[in-house]
């Protein structure tokens, strides 16, 4: 029994499904979290964070991860960095939503030319 018709098949009705309303639907998603940072990146209260904590916190890892030894601590350290580095700088933060919404219009926009 040949079953090459069936796999083919198959994969032509998988990719026939329309996912133009997820699409939209994570468009707007996108858009309200990238609105989120701005605001709170914007407020008063973010500023003294950054200033006194976030700034802090993260030349004190650093200062740790220059003098540690411990391969297992340095793993962790280098994850705790990459962490915090992203409420540093929310400019950062903010890019990754960015790009994530230009791939997802241009998706949305090669779906509805078709």
């Amino acid at each position: 029994m040949n079953n090459a018709k069936l796999t083919e098949n198959f994969f032509e009705e998988e990719s026939q499904a329309d996912n133009t309303p997820f699409l939209r639907k994570r468009l707007e998603e996108l858009t309200e979290i990238i609105e989120a940072i701005d605001a709170v990146s914007q407020s008063n209260y973010y500023k003294l964070l950054e200033g006194k904590v976030f700034q802090g916190s993260l030349s004190s890892l650093i200062n740790q991860l220059c003098n540690e030894k411990d391969n297992q601590q340095v793993a962790w350290l280098q994850g705790a960095i990459a962490i915090l580095s992203k409420y540093v700088d929310f400019r950062k933060f903010s890019e990754a939503y960015r790009l994530e919404l230009e791939r997802t219009k241009e998706q949305l926009k090669g779906r509805e030319t078709k």
